[in-house]
């Protein structure tokens, strides 16, 4: 299929997208006074900080009353649980991010321009927030023994997203269409985990935007069709 032509219907990884960025706030206490809902949102930043620096397990929910200037049992209000509160920030906020990518994806024309966008938002995203990404990559995504489903379906719909975009790459003609996109998304979402947490880690490398498109060229060179990786970049 050229670049650019019309599908019938919407396409499988932009349907994802806009649910995913539509959030996931089923099952979850979103107050509808203005003035409660910044609280929370307030309650959330502190909390982002205060796990980013000590880590989920010793963070108590004193210090993150003290870090949001508010008493441990205005918490509850909201949240029943230090898990639960540690549990909506990276709900949170990879919907912002989800929203973000889907305010830019559509103007693309082919799945390799989005998905080569995709890879740089998400490192870029983690590097202007990272006190979140620490959260996240370090000890969220981790775990094993995440069972909040609105936790395990916004981490999924990450993964969901690329190999719909693999797929949808492949059904187009735009690389080969024998790609495996399970085994690629692995590949992809890995390398630019590792590079995201090593950069939280030991902020190596020392300029990650500058690193990030070098590395998610090499990348995209994986599936390109026999004869084209040579000198290709987005």
């Amino acid at each position: 299929m050229p670049d650019g032509a019309a599908t019938t219907g919407k396409e499988q990884w932009l349907d994802i997208l806009e649910r995913a960025a539509g959030g996931y706030l089923a099952g979850a206490r979103d107050p509808r006074q203005s003035r409660s809902r910044q609280r929370q949102l307030d309650l959330l930043e502190a909390a982002t900080r205060v796990f980013a620096r000590d880590g989920i397990v010793k963070s108590k929910m004193a210090d993150i009353a003290a870090e949001a200037g508010i008493s441990v049992s205005s918490i509850y209000d909201y949240y029943p649980s230090k898990e639960d509160l540690a549990y909506e920030i990276p709900i949170r906020r990879l919907a912002l991010f989800y929203t973000e990518f889907l305010e830019k994806a559509p103007r693309l024309r082919t799945m390799r321009e989005r998905l080569h966008l995709f890879l740089c938002m998400a490192v870029d995203y983690a590097r202007r927030n990272p006190d979140w990404a620490r959260l996240l990559y370090l000890e969220i995504w981790p775990s094993v023994l995440i069972e909040e489903a609105r936790v395990r379906r916004a981490l999924d719909d990450f993964g969901r997203i690329v190999v719909s975009m693999l797929r949808e790459g492949s059904r187009r003609g735009e690389w080969d269409a024998k790609l495996d996109p399970y085994q690629t998304a692995t590949i992809l979402m890995g390398s630019i985990t590792h590079m995201i947490s090593t950069w939280l880690l030991y902020r190596r490398p020392e300029n990650l935007s500058k690193a990030t498109k070098p590395l998610v060229d090499q990348l995209l060179r994986l599936v390109s069709k026999p004869g084209e990786a040579k000198g290709l970049s987005t």
